[in-house]
């Protein structure tokens, strides 16, 4: 796969992650970013960050391997959507 259609995955994967948050968030959703940090700055949860992903295999009709995910993985909205991107590759 080009690096083209790897960024516009990974822009695809963003864009869904943006879009799930507005709804899974108890609150109004902040300006976010590639460096955005789920816990830190938008508040994320063990539940919520679950729910984020599920969502996520159902909105871009992929397999996340939730065992694979390391702490490092989810620590901004950039390196989870690099994850993410990197799951629809492999699945």
């Amino acid at each position: 796969m080009t690096a083209e259609l790897d960024q516009a995955l990974r822009q695809r994967v963003l864009e869904a992650i943006f879009s799930i948050l507005d709804r899974v968030l108890d609150h109004p959703l902040p300006a976010i970013a590639d460096g955005t940090d789920l816990r830190a700055d938008l508040g994320l949860r063990s539940a919520t960050t679950l729910q984020l992903l599920l969502e996520l295999e159902d909105s871009l009709e992929i397999q996340i391997d939730i065992e694979e995910i390391a702490q490092a993985s989810l620590t901004t909205i950039g390196d989870l959507a690099d994850f993410v991107a990197r799951q629809s590759l492999a699945g």
